[in-house]
């Protein structure tokens, strides 16, 4: 009885809870790829604020359907997951039941066969009581065999739904973890937008003369790694230098990764993001690396690479400087480094590395490039020096 009302709930469920229609999903699918398509023709004309922030909106309305799909994937692996949970309730009872009729036949037949064994059977009085007797004991042991396969067939039944309930729980983390990721995309497209506008006023001068100065500061970047060898990685991490708080923009792990919405790497041009983050090593930062730096699109102009304001570490200050060994002295002297801002003049080229120690002119350096524990004077001038990057107390 019990069985048949598991049953009945089951199929009451499964009416309750229609999947979801396949022509919805193919809809999305289809409208995710026009979005797709979209992007591809806007990001072919020409770099305006109007296309950047439409390239914004549609990235936005995209990762919105993505949501949408994410969201009825979920609902529908839980909806499975519910429905396994019921079965496997129902298989449990089932399973229980059973076993108590097994062990209430084997108990009936062992009283039998101390009641009437098998040689009293065979010692039967007439044709007919031998028989009976024996098509009586046939029939109980045939019943014990019967009981005993449904056993093992729920058994195994039982196990399959807990293994399928079980690959679809993994299945649901999996899409949460991705659900999770997507919106934390979306707050990130409409935050950058929101930077886009702020940062130029909505302004389309504004916007291409802050364009202009990130093309010209990338470009020179690019020059200055083209001229050492271009953007190589290392073939290892080369580790944190004699104070432990060294990044190169050239570590493997890093090197080749994107930075926010552009099409440059850490390796061709974060020598600015990987000194800004050596300094916040330095005050005690350890999580902040060139990799979540240039993760987060929010800290660069539109889809660019370029930097308008470095992030500064909790309780300093920031403020541009140009060249003195007085000031530069005096911040290594209160424990605190100084980000020098290099022009090479013979190919035009800017690169950023960060003085560590030293004073009156005779530094250690920690290269982006080149590595850590550098001379100054071995490879730059005070001439090459363009400004200093102070971040104080």
């Amino acid at each position: 009885m019990v069985k048949k009302i598991i049953i009945a709930l089951i199929f009451f469920f499964l009416l309750l809870s229609p999947p979801l229609l396949a022509q919805t999903f193919e809809e999305v699918q289809q409208q995710i790829a026009e979005l797709s398509a979209k992007l591809t023709e806007l990001n072919r004309q020409k770099n305006t604020l109007s296309n950047q922030i439409k390239i914004f909106d549609t990235k936005i309305a995209q990762i919105e359907l993505q949501i949408k799909q994410t969201g009825n994937n979920i609902e529908v692996i839980k909806k499975e997951i519910a429905d396994l949970s019921l079965k496997i309730n129902g298989l449990d009872i089932s399973l229980n039941d059973l076993s108590g009729k097994y062990i209430e036949q084997i108990n009936q037949n062992y009283k039998l066969q101390k009641r009437i064994p098998f040689f009293a059977i065979l010692g039967s009085a007439n044709l007919n009581d031998f028989f009976k007797n024996y098509k009586y004991v046939t029939s109980l042991q045939q019943k014990s065999q019967d009981t005993l396969v449904d056993m093992e067939t729920t058994r195994t039944n039982l196990d399959l739904q807990k293994q399928e309930k079980s690959k679809k729980q993994a299945e649901l983390e999996a899409l949460e973890k991705k659900l999770a990721s997507q919106q934390k995309s979306l707050s990130s497209q409409k935050a950058s937008k929101d930077k886009l506008l702020q940062d130029t006023k909505n302004d389309e001068a504004v916007y291409q003369r802050r364009l202009q100065e990130a093309q010209a500061q990338l470009a020179s970047f690019r020059r200055f790694a083209d001229s050492v060898g271009g953007s190589t990685c290392l073939a290892s991490s080369p580790g944190g230098g004699s104070d432990g708080n060294f990044y190169s923009q050239r570590d493997p792990r890093w090197c080749n990764q994107y930075i926010g919405n552009s099409s440059d790497t850490i390796g061709a041009v974060g020598c600015y993001i990987s000194s800004v983050t050596m300094v916040h090593k330095k005050a005690g930062n350890d999580s902040l690396t060139p990799s979540v730096y240039a993760h987060d699109p929010n800290r660069f102009f539109g889809n660019t690479a370029y930097m308008l304001n470095p992030l500064v570490p909790a309780g300093y200050s920031y403020r541009v400087s140009t060249y003195d060994t007085d000031t530069i002295d005096k911040e290594l002297s209160a424990g605190r480094y100084v980000v020098a801002q290099m022009r090479m003049s013979n190919i035009a080229g800017m690169h950023f590395v960060v003085i560590i120690s030293g004073s009156n002119g005779n530094y250690q350096i920690h290269d982006p490039w080149f590595g850590p524990d550098q001379n100054f004077s071995s490879r730059y001038s005070p001439a090459t020096v363009m400004s200093l990057r102070l971040f104080t107390k």
